[in-house]
């Protein structure tokens, strides 16, 4: 297999689970180096003991944490060419129901997090002479759905990356990647499992199926190797085409409040995808 990250020297945030733990996984496999941060540490050392990738415990909207973790790896990994943004977190509904905690929660990781990890990541990889900035959203940032409020902060990363496009082009290439649904993501997993509020989403897609973490860590290695050069200050939708049919998806968002309001063991359950530290209980039915 040819490797397309040799030499590489790779960042990743939100590298203990879904998509994240996949570009862990595959980066080492393409031949990088990796080092990755997670908010849980049950979760860094779990991918520690399965790959040997070099794991830090940090909340990204901690920017003192975030510049030490990034400084200590690409000091192990003698510099730092690659740095993937995935780590994310949703919270509130509809504009009316978010509250100041909720939109402060999700300001404080999705936009100022991925600002202090890609402030970080720059001067190294300005210093190596080349890099790549994969900023790894949601197509609710052009695409929000009923009560998905979060698309707000979502729409921030990609400006982030058309900017650092702009400043840093030549030496480094700047893109993002908005996703769907994930088959195995923490935040989506639960609504995947009742068949009365997805089955109407995936008929309608025009796949049939949510993308597997897998599948879009395929789509940030493309935009980490070489094979992207030409690349620049671009937007990838790996959605499978869910946002040509989107319709049905908000009658699902609309029935998702009140069923969870119905059933607290729904909301266990949710609690439980989200604490997930292994794709194993991820996808426990």
């Amino acid at each position: 297999m040819t490797q397309l990250l040799r030499d590489a020297k790779a960042f990743i945030t939100g590298g203990g689970i879904s998509v994240g733990r996949a570009c862990v996984e595959l980066f080492l496999e393409h031949g990088a180096q990796v080092a990755f941060l997670d908010i849980r540490a049950d979760r860094v050392a779990a991918v520690r003991q399965a790959t040997g990738a070099h794991g830090y415990v940090a909340d990204l909207a901690d920017r003192d944490a975030v510049l030490a973790a990034v400084d200590d790896a690409a000091e192990k990994m003698g510099g730092l060419t690659v740095l993937v943004n995935v780590a994310s977190v949703t919270q509130g509904g509809r504009v009316v129901d978010t509250n100041e905690d909720q939109l402060d929660r999700m300001f404080a990781v999705n936009v100022k997090g991925y600002y202090w990890s890609t402030q970080a990541a720059i001067p190294h990889m300005l210093a190596a002479g080349k890099g790549s900035l994969v900023q790894f959203g949601s197509v609710a940032a052009t695409h929000p759905a009923w009560g998905e409020s979060y698309g707000i902060v979502k729409a921030s990363q990609v400006a982030l990356a058309y900017q650092c496009a702009m400043e840093y082009a030549p030496t480094i290439r700047s893109n993002a990647v908005l996703c769907g649904w994930i088959r195995d993501s923490p935040a989506s997993r639960l609504p995947q499992t009742i068949p009365e509020l997805i089955d109407p989403v995936l008929a309608d897609h025009p796949m049939h199926r949510a993308a597997t973490a897998m599948e879009l860590a395929g789509t940030c290695l493309f935009l980490a190797s070489d094979l992207s050069g030409a690349v620049n200050g671009a937007t990838i939708v790996a959605d499978g085409g869910q946002t040509r049919t989107q319709g049905n998806l908000n009658a699902l968002m609309q029935k998702i409040g009140p069923l969870f309001a119905k059933e607290p063991d729904l909301l266990r359950q949710n609690a439980q995808n989200l604490a997930a530290v292994t794709p194993e209980e991820l996808m426990g039915e």
